[in-house]
């Protein structure tokens, strides 16, 4: 890992870690990407909509048209449910539950995108405007990403996301 404050996020997470810990790193990882410059703004989310129990961990926004969008959510789970696929299954349906209230609330009729995470392992997919369920983001074909095993991966996807949501 090439910026300390990177790796000291990375090594944080142990067995006991709250997700508050992997949304720390992401948030930190993510502000390489998408920048203030390029009209990306990058939020905590700390509760859920008026209403609504499931929320996404991280919501990326984009200007565009001088309206503030959301583009990607980020949804992660503690680093002791790693292996467990039902923790697995459960951060892929709060995304897709949030997608769909966010392209409810935006009328959002362009692709949007997710990263569900638990502990140190990543999975990226997105929504056409026509689906209901989550797929897999081009080219990953399910695959996990381990933040530091895969860290080239990693980036190239995002700088992917960063292109088709700008």
């Amino acid at each position: 890992m090439q910026y300390p404050v990177i790796k000291s996020y990375y090594d944080k997470l142990k067995k006991g870690s709250i997700e508050a810990d992997v949304d720390s790193l992401w948030i930190n990882i993510l502000g390489l990407f998408f920048t203030v410059p390029r009209n990306y703004g990058l939020e905590q989310e700390t509760r859920p909509l008026t209403g609504i129990k499931k929320r996404a961990d991280i919501s990326i926004r984009y200007v565009r048209n001088g309206m503030l969008k959301k583009v990607i959510l980020i949804e992660d789970k503690r680093v002791e449910f790693e292996s467990q696929s039902s923790k697995w299954a459960e951060a892929v349906e709060q995304a897709t539950f949030y997608l769909a209230l966010v392209r409810k609330e935006q009328k959002n009729e362009k692709t949007l995108y997710a990263i569900a995470t638990v502990g140190h392992y990543s999975r990226f997919y997105f929504m056409e405007p026509e689906d209901e369920k989550l797929r897999d983001y081009p080219g990953t074909n399910g695959r996990y990403y381990e933040f530091k095993d895969d860290e080239a991966e990693i980036e190239a996807l995002l700088n992917e996301l960063v292109a088709k949501t700008s």
